[in-house]
C-alpha cells in the first residue's frame, strides 16, 4: 500500500453527501470542528464569502476544496440560483484532527482544467440523479476518490506545501512518517527517523518541524495517542494499548495520555462515549428582493 493510501486507511477518511440541489440565495453551513468539504458547482455562479477576506467569485462549473478551518457562505450570483452537490469529510471517529493537514485556504479547481476528474464528476452527478440501491454508498466512495485526486493535484501544483498531506508525498519525510504510522510501538528517536529520510539529524529535524509545525518526537507522541484513542474505543485493555504504542508500563502510558489529552484514559473513554456525533447543518437564506 502506498503512503497516502495507508494514511487514509489508518485515519478512516470518510466522505458524506450532506447537501445537493439548487441554491437560490445563500447557503450557510453550521459545521463542527475538524470537518473539511468539497463543493461541486454544476450550474450557475457563486460567491464565496468569508469573514475578513476578499470575496471569491466562481463563474464556471468548478470544484471547491475547503479546509476544516474555513468559515464561509456560498451565495448565488443570480436570482436563478446555482446547482451544488456538497460533501463533508472527517478523519477518524471524532471531529478533532490533531495533525496539520496543510490545506490552509479554499482551493478552486475549474472543471475544465480537471481532465481526469471529468468522468468521475459525471458519474457522481449521474449517481445523485438516479435513486438506485446503494446510491449513498456509491456517492460517498466517489467523493472520497475526488478528495484523493484533488490532494494529488494540489500538492503537485504547489498549492499545498506544508502539513501532513504534503509531507506524506515528500520523498524524504514520507518514509519516516509511514514507519511511525505502521510501528508506533518502536522506540523512535530523531536519529532513527533521520536515517529513514537519508538526512542528517539536524537537517531532518529542521525540515520536519518546518513542514509539520511540530518537532518529530512531538508527532510520534501525538500519533501514539491517536492510535491509543482508537484502541480504547474498540475495548482494548489499557495495558495492551500501552505495549502497542511503545510504553514500558501502563503507568507511563497513562501519564503521557493525561499530559497530551487532559484526562486519564478511562475517564476520556467515558466522556467520549457520551459525546453526541458531530452534526452538520446546511441552511439556505433567500436574500433576493
Amino acid at each position: 500500500m502506498d503512503i497516502l493510501s495507508e494514511f487514509f486507511e489508518r485515519t478512516s477518511l470518510q466522505g458524506r453527501l450532506f447537501f445537493a440541489g439548487p441554491v437560490e440565495g445563500t447557503l450557510v453551513l453550521d459545521k463542527p470542528p475538524g470537518m473539511a468539504f468539497l463543493h461541486v458547482i454544476e450550474r450557475g455562479g457563486v460567491d464565496m464569502v468569508q469573514p475578513d477576506l476578499p470575496r471569491i467569485a466562481i463563474n464556471q462549473p468548478s470544484v471547491l476544496f475547503c479546509p476544516s478551518s474555513c468559515r464561509y457562505q456560498l451565495r448565488a450570483q443570480e436570482e436563478s440560483g446555482a446547482d451544488l452537490i456538497c460533501a463533508s469529510f472527517q478523519f477518524g471517529r471524532s471531529g478533532q484532527q490533531p495533525f496539520p493537514l496543510g490545506l490552509m485556504e479554499t482551493l478552486v479547481f475549474p472543471l475544465s482544467a480537471l481532465e481526469q476528474l471529468g468522468p468521475v464528476i459525471g458519474s457522481l452527478v449521474s449517481e445523485f440523479r438516479t435513486p438506485a440501491p446503494g446510491r449513498s454508498k456509491a456517492l460517498n466512495l466517489l467523493f472520497e476518490y475526488v478528495f484523493v485526486l484533488l490532494v494529488r493535484r494540489a500538492v503537485g501544483e504547489g498549492r499545498i506545501s506544508s502539513g501532513l498531506l504534503y509531507a506524506l508525498q515528500d520523498g524524504r519525510l514520507g518514509p519516516a512518517l509511514i514507519c511511525i504510522h505502521q510501528e508506533p510501538q518502536m522506540q523512535w528517536s530523531v536519529e532513527r527517523l533521520a536515517e529513514l529520510a537519508k538526512m542528517s539529524r539536524s537537517k531532518f529535524a529542521a525540515l520536519f518541524t518546518e513542514v509539520m509545525g511540530m518537532a518529530p518526537m512531538a508527532y510520534v507522541t501525538a500519533w501514539r495517542m491517536k492510535v491509543a484513542q482508537d484502541m480504547l474505543r474498540e475495548g482494548v485493555p489499557i495495558k495492551t494499548i500501552a505495549d502497542a504504542v511503545g510504553y514500558s508500563s501502563q503507568a507511563s502510558f497513562s501519564r503521557t495520555f493525561v499530559q497530551q489529552i487532559g484526562q486519564p484514559p478511562g475517564e476520556w473513554l467515558r466522556d467520549a462515549g457520551r459525546e453526541p456525533p458531530p452534526k452538520l447543518k446546511a441552511r439556505i437564506y433567500r436574500d433576493w428582493p
